[in-house]
């Protein structure tokens, strides 16, 4: 199975539709790409970015993303328990 990629701009503030067709501030509407298409997305972006620079995209392993989200999740659902 083929890892997927979502790719996170941070000149625009929002993830990167499927296609390269525009950007979306929602998750669920971010494209996902292969772990080559990601990395070239954000190597050649406004043509690339130097050593001491931050790049202007950010190729996420959608799995880890997702995970992330999860654990924020039960975080919260912790602390809202917790506060009762």
């Amino acid at each position: 199975m083929r890892e997927e990629y979502l790719v996170w701009s941070n000149e625009h503030r929002a993830w990167w539709r499927a296609n390269r067709c525009g950007y979306t501030k929602v998750l669920a509407n971010a494209g996902h790409y292969s772990r080559d298409e990601a990395i070239a997305i954000c190597a050649h972006a406004r043509d690339g970015f130097g050593a001491h620079e931050i790049p202007s995209e950010i190729p996420i392993k959608a799995s880890d993303l997702y995970e992330c989200q999860t654990l924020r999740r039960i975080a919260l659902s912790r602390a809202t328990e917790d506060g009762k």
